[in-house]
């Protein structure tokens, strides 16, 4: 049985190393949103300039900056800043084993369960289809780590 927890909490790791990861996209995502919002008016100059270069990443950006248009990207930079802020406080408090981290966490992977849902039926590709089994194992592990910290202590 302390083998089996023992993985558990090895998979929950794992699991919160991604959250991070993920909370640095979604950070890097709300700044360039920002700078979009900030640059609306030069977000055109940028494609052009930008594909010019060959950095078509940043030039596909810009391009679809220009589509969403000044207070949508805003909205996306705020959204996204709050729910990397969120995913980075819920992954380091259950880091360093804080229960209200751990069920921070849960609430976290509970939010996101219903868009990756809906993400993996829409797109029906394996790729959406992992990330949703891997978000209700990770989901399934955190609570089973939150409700075993709470008859522990």
């Amino acid at each position: 049985m302390a083998q089996i927890a023992g993985q558990g909490r090895l998979l929950v790791r794992l699991i919160l190393i991604k959250k991070l990861l993920l909370a640095g996209a979604l950070f890097a995502i709300s700044l360039a949103a920002m700078f979009g919002d900030v640059h609306y008016a030069e977000l055109s100059h940028f494609a052009e300039t930008w594909g010019n270069a060959d950095r078509q990443f940043l030039s596909s950006l810009a391009a679809k900056g220009t589509l969403l248009g000044p207070t949508r990207l805003m909205r996306l930079a705020l959204v996204s800043g709050l729910y990397a802020a969120l995913i980075l406080v819920a992954a380091c408090a259950t880091w360093v084993g804080r229960r209200w981290g751990e069920w921070l966490l849960v609430g976290v992977l509970g939010l996101a369960l219903p868009l990756e849902l809906a993400d993996a039926l829409h797109e029906q590709s394996p790729r959406t289809w992992v990330v949703l089994g891997l978000t209700v194992i990770g989901l399934v592990l955190t609570t089973r780590l939150a409700l075993s910290s709470e008859r522990s202590s």
